[in-house]
């Protein structure tokens, strides 16, 4: 993707305006860029519920305020309470009832807060929070349907079992039951997920 964006950059006469950088920002990170020090906007998409938790989620937010300008916008979207929850009841349940409970949550990937946790967590790292909603929008399965998407968004929970068979067997049951809860009597296999999705100010 940064390869694809300094094309981009490139082809449109912006690279000497427009630079770009891979960060690991789970646990705060600071721009390496020597001609910028900080920032206007920050914009995250369908990415912090994959590397955040709530327990060591500080670091995070405050090398955000910390990378902006005085007044500048942190703006995101991610999965909120209650995302793809029937996705994620039937992948614990099915791996809990092999590898344990607690190894299963252990393999699980996301973290879906609510408004209030996010609201708390924003305010304590110095945003002033202008916009935020949580919205629950149904989502209809791509051409990958119910198995592709249990395989690709799945798989840290597949992880945790060792045995190939199993796994496959595991990801069977998991397709069998989505199937039932999915189906939809009017067509096709929907996924209920759920946006958090903010937009906060520096002060």
């Amino acid at each position: 993707m940064i390869a694809a964006a300094r094309r981009d950059a490139a082809a449109a006469d912006l690279s000497k305006i427009c630079t770009f950088e891979v960060a690991d920002v789970q646990h705060g990170f600071t721009p390496s860029l020597a001609t910028i020090t900080q920032y206007d906007k920050v914009f995250s998409n369908a990415a912090m519920h994959w590397i955040l938790k709530a327990s060591t989620s500080g670091p995070f937010f405050d090398s955000v305020h910390a990378a902006l300008k005085p007044s500048g916008q942190f703006v995101f979207e991610m999965g909120g309470m209650g995302n793809v929850a029937e996705m994620r009841s039937t992948l614990l349940g099915v791996l809990g009832r092999r590898v344990g409970m607690a190894q299963a949550r252990a393999a699980d990937p996301w973290f879906f807060p609510d408004e209030s946790w996010m609201r708390a967590r924003l305010e304590a790292s110095g945003f002033a929070v202008e916009r935020l909603e949580r919205e629950w929008r149904p989502t209809r399965a791509d051409e990958g349907g119910i198995e592709g998407w249990v395989r690709l968004m799945g798989k840290q929970f597949f992880d945790v079992v060792p045995v190939a068979e199993e796994r496959e067997e595991c990801v069977r049951e998991v397709c069998e039951v989505l199937e039932t809860v999915c189906r939809s009597p009017g067509g096709g296999d929907w996924i209920g997920y759920v946006r958090l999705r903010a937009v906060a100010r520096k002060v």
